[in-house]
């Protein structure tokens, strides 16, 4: 007695396709939703100057020199160190007015405060208020701007130089003390345009 032979071998294959819309109508649910949930990081940008090609990255090594008939620089210098910041003017090294260490805080981070009132005596007594104002030309986006200018040539520049354990978040954190100070109810400038040099 023979089998029946079987269905499935001469059945055809029927193509079927996926249906992705019950999908589609989740995702144009979720995508609004998620959107609407979601925090967008917010941006804020720091303008600093890299050091001069073929300059020198010493500390305390004076930045270019500009055109102009006053040559005269305070060389301002931050050096971030583990046992505080130092400060030196006139690129001096040696313990005196002109060079000193503000030491950090017991809590092991660096006294901020301090450094502003620091920064604001030296602008007071080595820079002094604005004598005029200049306008130059940015080379990035070929506009003009207004820049305030001062007996010293370098009356708006702070350098930086730090140990290489310094995290970046540390160096905006300077970068940051060296802008302004709140005085009262007013906001007085400090020294905005920051030069970082060696990290060693």
């Amino acid at each position: 007695m023979a089998f029946k032979p079987s269905q499935k071998r001469s059945r055809e294959e029927q193509s079927t396709e996926i249906n992705i819309t019950p999908i589609m109508n989740l995702m144009v649910v979720l995508i609004p939703l998620l959107l609407s949930a979601s925090k967008f990081t917010e941006l804020a940008l720091l303008e600093y100057l890299p050091p001069a090609e073929g300059a020198p990255v010493e500390a305390g090594a004076a930045p270019s020199e500009e055109s102009g008939a006053n040559t005269e620089k305070i060389n301002l210098l931050l050096n971030l160190v583990e046992t505080g910041i130092q400060v030196s003017i006139f690129q001096s090294v040696e313990e005196g007015p002109n060079f000193y260490e503000i030491p950090v805080i017991a809590s092991g981070d660096y006294n901020w405060e301090t450094l502003k009132d620091s920064l604001w005596s030296i602008k007071q007594t080595h820079v002094g208020e604005p004598t005029g104002i200049d306008t130059v030309v940015v080379e990035a986006t070929g506009k003009s701007t207004e820049i305030a200018t001062y007996r010293v040539l370098d009356g708006e520049e702070v350098s930086i130089t730090a140990v290489a354990s310094t995290t970046f978040q540390t160096v905006i954190k300077v970068m940051d003390a060296c802008r302004y100070i709140t005085i009262g109810n007013e906001q007085k400038t400090l020294f905005p345009l920051t030069i970082l040099k060696q990290f060693q």
